[in-house]
């Protein structure tokens, strides 16, 4: 459990990271659900930054919880 822990935090702080950089709120033409259009009219994929904290917190409760139940053993 705690690699998989460890991988998750790693994988959140990297897509947070990756999104702060490349994901830029714009004003679209044309809004769906799950992709947009932007102004130059290639299609992209909205994917919110509270993806990779949500990863991130997933993965320091794991390693906690790991670290909890290994002191109780």
């Amino acid at each position: 459990m705690r690699k998989i822990s460890i991988f998750l935090f790693i994988v959140g702080v990297i897509t947070t990271i990756a999104l702060i950089i490349y994901f830029k709120t714009v004003v679209n033409p044309v809004d769906s659900d799950s992709m947009t259009i932007d102004g130059s009219g290639n299609m992209i994929a909205k994917w919110p930054l509270f993806i990779g904290i949500i990863l991130t917190f997933v993965g320091g409760v794991f390693f906690y919880a790991s670290i909890d139940e290994e002191n109780k053993a």
